[in-house]
């Protein structure tokens, strides 16, 4: 794909995320689509969803009306080949009522005109149930 036929996929993606459009977030993605989300239960790497239509019932339950809202802002953008890394940050409300203020990355592998994989990081400052030490750096 050119550059230019990414930077209109992914404005497509976002248009449609911002939107809270599940149906036109799936247009996006490929039939064998992967998004590891950047939180999760008992794994390090965090809850995956596999295809199109796990993702899609995953984003109308997200986007339901009552469910906690994320903001993003500041995003920007680089190609790089197939890879495209996105950089933004991320604020709002968690599912316990903490609220969430971070940076984050995602990086999106695309082919034949549709997303493929999105790989979604945010920074934690600090872990669940402990102060942040500033003395103290993994």
């Amino acid at each position: 794909m050119t550059e230019a036929e990414i930077r209109t996929l992914m404005a497509a993606f976002g248009s449609a995320f911002r939107a809270g459009d599940a149906d036109g977030v799936a247009a996006c993605l490929a039939e064998d689509f992967t998004w590891r989300l950047p939180t999760g239960t008992g794994d390090p790497q965090g809850d995956v969803l596999h295809g199109k239509e796990a993702v899609r019932r995953y984003l109308r339950e997200r986007f339901a009306p009552g469910s906690s809202a994320v903001t993003f802002s500041d995003s920007r953008m680089e190609i790089l080949g197939d890879v495209v890394l996105l950089q933004y940050r991320v604020r709002g409300t968690a599912d316990d009522g903490r609220p969430v203020d971070a940076h984050g990355l995602d990086l999106f592998r695309v082919a034949d005109g549709k997303l493929r994989l999105k790989d979604a990081y945010w920074k934690q400052v600090a872990w669940p149930g402990q102060q942040r030490n500033p003395e103290h750096h993994t």
